[in-house]
């Protein structure tokens, strides 16, 4: 991933919440400015653009919720015509910095159809996570296989699998206008 990591500003946040059961707690993000300048860096067709915003969302989501000192890297391989997506999440540098976000997709660009669905885009593969808290500590890696029609359902198996935590993702990423504006991705999470 060549691009620079976004910096992620007042148009992107990640709000903690617990309800009154102290078992259900979780986070709603949302990816605005960042996710369209990240999309915005690529002519990626709609579908990849959707992985790529899903994939971005989760890796913000996630890295937020683990307190990463580092880095988390989210890294999704197909068989399909969707071959890679690859986000990282960069910890904030000192207290009061932002953190940042960059992803990429690689795709054969001849065999992605407009009308597919994009989960059926990168066929048969798995979902890794990797953790790396800096110098002087060994990176954690997660695999998974890719199941359950998108990358919300991959990340839920991933953590019920790996860590057996039960978690619930619900994602929304899509070209939205304002009245007098050009559309812009934009993203929303909740955990």
């Amino acid at each position: 991933m060549a691009d620079d990591p976004q910096q992620l500003s007042g148009d992107d946040s990640v709000l903690p919440f617990q309800l009154d059961r102290p078992d259900i707690r979780g986070r709603v993000a949302r990816l605005d400015a960042a996710l369209e300048a990240i999309l915005s860096r690529h002519a990626y067709p709609a579908a990849v653009s959707a992985l790529t915003a899903e994939a971005a969302l989760l890796t913000v989501m996630i890295g937020q919720m683990l307190e990463s000192r580092w880095r988390l890297s989210l890294q999704v391989r197909g068989a399909g015509p969707v071959r890679l997506i690859a986000t990282d999440y960069f910890a904030p540098e000192a207290p009061g910095r932002p953190a940042r976000i960059r992803a990429y997709a690689g795709f054969d660009a001849e065999r992605v159809s407009g009308d597919a669905a994009p989960f059926s885009l990168l066929g048969e593969g798995f979902f890794a996570m990797t953790v790396d808290q800096g110098p002087g500590t060994a990176p954690y890696q997660g695999l998974t296989p890719l199941v359950g029609g998108s990358l919300a359902a991959c990340a839920e198996t991933y953590f019920a699998q790996s860590e057996q935590i039960a978690t619930r993702f619900a994602v929304a990423a899509a070209l939205s206008a304002a009245p007098g504006q050009a559309a812009q991705w934009r993203g929303g999470l909740g955990r």
